[in-house]
């Protein structure tokens, strides 16, 4: 029988306190992490032979926890808090991967709904925040800059209230805008932000960037929405083989550099490059944006060129081949996702294609597809400047570029069909691009390169966004009371003044007019200055009490200009020396000018300018009557009716007098030599403008022979 040991420590013996005390080990038992018999003393210990030592009688002391309960929930409440403080200002988020983004989150909190957050320039973030989250905020007086288009007050107004984020993955190239008034419920929004840039991994590399990342998956309604517009062929066949052959494909791409390129900038030369090289060595490696915006030159270049071009350098016939890289681009930008896409690199492939393809006779069909191209827009947030969101230099440029050239196509497409634009200034706070080469630009710039003095690659992108901005301006003027004609008037001539002194300063100055992209550049400057002097004189010959014939040489003054106009647009689009750039002119039909001239040639038949009058309007009309040109749409039926019903009168002198000369000469200088200025017989608030400047032929026919052009 086991010996009773010498004492045994009762767990529930009473103290001299009164309190109980549950077993405890001793020391060395504890130390040693081994059973304690709890007799004193203890077996392990005699077996040892060491001295036996037990804790002082009373609870063990608790352990107070470092991390208290909840700490995950008020890390994430801290963090909304802090959101809600930033909403104030705006801010770009850069996504990082997923796989890298998830395991920063595991090593710090189980909960992966709330990794894109955003902090203030002011905030000093956490390591996880700096690392999981790389966000570029600017102060608040970034919204207060001034933009690269005057605003009226009430547009700011509006600005101010669509002020919001944009969230951008660099990893898939895709950006979202999200304004303020979308994140009134905050929580759900941050906890459904990973949400929108996950992807469902695709076994080809090639097509890992080919579906919507924004979207979970690409379900069969969202696919046939891009279907439903450009065709099903795109879901079934692959377009490799309408790639064309590598020497080819080089061709176009000069052809695009000669005839497109100084003109529409879209994509960086460089980077387009490299692109086109990719698609001749390993179309495979092409992405579908890519791939759309590949196709979408090759259309460009091909409708650059004629009939004659295209059996020299590829032995087609050129309808064919446009209806060829047309069809491929449509299918390229339909397996891109065009309808849904928040890729640039798409955006940049459908405005190229729509702008190439801005002939009259398309012209119903551009002017449907810019109100999608200008939501497509809104939704990466082009209508904000990049310098809002801190985002690198080249990526400012190319999304300031490519918004101008939306809005450039917005009106352009708006005014054939006789609408208004749907973008409007003061909607957008989108800086006008730099005056600088595509060579001054790369990648890695950390900051803008100094813009340039004279004459560049997108100097005449600037001359066509001056005048743009000024031709939206007097249009959204209205008169501050209502018959109030004269002030007006005087409004508008005074932004007119305002255009011209802009465009000589900045750019015409320097513009060498014997090179012919220069002359282009000066004549497109005058042609539109001169078009929107008209523009501002009409709202006088329809203002109460005007009556042309009791004011004839005013109005002759207004018929000459109209004439030149149409004289000198007939030149640019039929002569050899700036041929390769018709494409562009023929989208921009003058029918306001025409318009006019046949008005007055049916108010007063018998006006000294009518044989000049009736040899420029023939030999425009009979220019719009050529294939290419939209023959049924609305302003080709209106200027038709306006043609006969002025040959009629035309018909009538005639049986009375002596038949008309028609003389069709480009302008000089010894018949457009307009007075200092208009009569007093202009309204008498009004001070009679100054139109020596506003003549548009006087300074580049004074600088340039136009008869060693062979323009006579």
């Amino acid at each position: 029988m086991a010996e009773e040991p010498d004492e045994i420590i009762d767990s529930q013996a009473p103290h001299g306190d009164g309190s109980t005390f549950p077993p405890r080990s001793c020391y060395d038992c504890h130390r040693r992490k081994v059973k304690c018999s709890k007799v004193r003393p203890c077996d392990n210990c005699v077996r040892l032979g060491v001295e036996c030592t037990f804790p002082p009688p009373g609870r063990k002391p608790r352990k107070i926890s470092k991390k208290p309960k909840n700490a995950d929930l008020f890390s994430r409440l801290s963090f909304l808090e802090r959101q809600v403080q930033n909403l104030s200002a705006s801010n770009v988020v850069f996504v990082p991967s997923k796989s890298h983004l998830e395991g920063l989150v595991d090593q710090q909190s189980p909960d992966r709904n709330h990794n894109f957050e955003s902090s203030p320039a002011e905030h000093h973030p956490s390591d996880l925040e700096r690392r999981s989250a790389q966000t570029v905020q600017t102060q608040n007086e970034a919204h207060n800059e001034e933009p690269g288009a005057a605003s009226s007050p009430s547009a700011t107004n509006t600005l101010t209230h669509q002020f919001g984020q944009l969230f951008m993955d660099r990893n898939s190239g895709q950006s979202q805008y999200v304004s303020n008034d979308v994140l009134t419920d905050l929580g759900s929004q941050i906890k459904e932000l990973r949400g929108l840039f996950e992807s469902v991994p695709s076994p080809n590399p090639s097509l890992s960037s080919d579906e919507d990342p924004l979207s979970p998956t690409l379900t069969p309604s969202s696919d046939n929405s891009n279907l439903f517009l450009f065709g099903y062929y795109a879901q079934a066949h692959s377009l490799r083989s309408y790639h064309p052959t590598p020497t080819d494909a080089y061709v176009l791409l000069d052809i695009f550099a000669q005839n497109i390129a100084p003109l529409i900038l879209i994509v960086h030369k460089p980077v387009l490059r490299s692109l086109i090289h990719t698609a001749c060595t390993a179309p495979e490696q092409l992405d579908r944006g890519s791939e759309a915006l590949t196709f979408a030159v090759y259309f460009a270049a091909v409708s650059s060129i004629t009939r004659e071009q295209c059996l020299t350098y590829f032995s087609t016939d050129h309808a064919i081949l446009v209806q060829r890289y047309r069809f491929a681009v449509e299918q390229a930008l339909s397996r891109a996702g065009f309808i849904n896409t928040k890729k640039l690199i798409v955006v940049q492939a459908a405005v190229l294609f729509l702008t190439c393809a801005c002939h009259p006779k398309d012209g119903r069909f551009v002017w449907t597809m810019i109100g999608l191209i200008t939501r497509l827009g809104l939704g990466l947030g082009l209508h904000r400047d990049g310098g809002h969101f801190g985002l690198s230099p080249f990526e400012t440029e190319m999304r300031r570029r490519l918004w101008w050239y939306i809005y450039l196509l917005d009106v352009q497409a708006s005014e054939y069909q006789a609408t208004s634009p749907q973008i409007r200034e003061g909607d957008y706070d989108t800086q006008l691009p730099s005056n600088l080469n595509d060579s001054d630009w790369s990648l890695d710039l950390e900051n803008p390169p100094q813009e340039r003095t004279g004459f560049t690659d997108m100097t005449l992108t600037l001359v066509r966004c001056r005048i743009l901005m000024a031709h939206c301006k007097l249009m959204q003027m209205k008169n501050p009371t209502e018959g109030d004609h004269a002030l007006l008037f005087k409004n508008r001539n005074g932004a007119i003044d305002e255009l011209r002194t802009t465009l000589d300063l900045q750019y015409l100055q320097y513009c060498d007019v014997q090179i012919p992209i220069h002359w282009v550049v000066a004549t497109i400057a005058r042609v539109a200055v001169s078009r929107l002097w008209l523009v501002s004189h009409f709202s006088l010959l329809n203002s109460p009490g005007f009556d042309p014939n009791l004011l004839p040489d005013q109005c002759d003054i207004l018929v000459r200009t109209a004439i030149e106009v149409l004289e000198f647009v007939y030149l640019l689009e039929t002569h050899p020396k700036t041929k390769q750039w018709t494409w562009l002119f023929q989208g921009h039909a003058q029918w306001q000018s025409f318009a006019f001239v046949l008005s007055e040639l049916y108010a007063r038949p018998t006006s000294p300018l009518s044989g000049r009058a009736w040899a420029a309007v023939m030999k425009v009309f009979e220019r719009w009557k050529q294939p290419g040109y939209e023959k049924e749409g609305l302003i080709m039926r209106i200027l038709e009716r306006l043609m006969n019903r002025a040959a009629s009168i035309r018909d009538q002198v005639r049986a009375l007098t002596v038949p008309l000369v028609l003389e069709f000469n480009p302008p000089s200088s010894s018949n457009v030599d307009l007075p200092a200025n208009l009569e007093t017989e202009y309204p008498t608030s009004v001070a009679p403008p100054n139109t020596n400047g506003l003549d548009i032929f006087r300074d580049v026919l004074s600088n340039v022979d136009l008869y060693q052009w062979g323009l006579k």
